[in-house]
């Protein structure tokens, strides 16, 4: 079983933090926060008093979505 099937069977999802999402999705870190203030990117989740996450399964789900658009 991969780590990933792991964590699916434990009910947790992986977060990526704002440089993993920037590795992923080539845009800008105000481009960035601006898709998620209009609504058009997954929203962050503060997991620390100066930090903020991601569900990695959200930016895929975005990402795919994205792809079925321009086909």
């Amino acid at each position: 079983m991969t780590e990933q099937e792991q964590e699916n069977t434990n009910g947790l999802r992986q977060m990526i933090s704002i440089k993993e999402v920037l590795k992923i999705i080539p845009v800008s870190r105000s481009t960035l926060f601006r898709k998620v203030k209009d609504g058009t990117f997954p929203q962050s989740h503060q997991i620390a008093p100066m930090r903020v996450g991601f569900f990695l399964d959200e930016v895929i789900e975005w990402q795919r979505k994205l792809g079925s658009l321009t086909t």
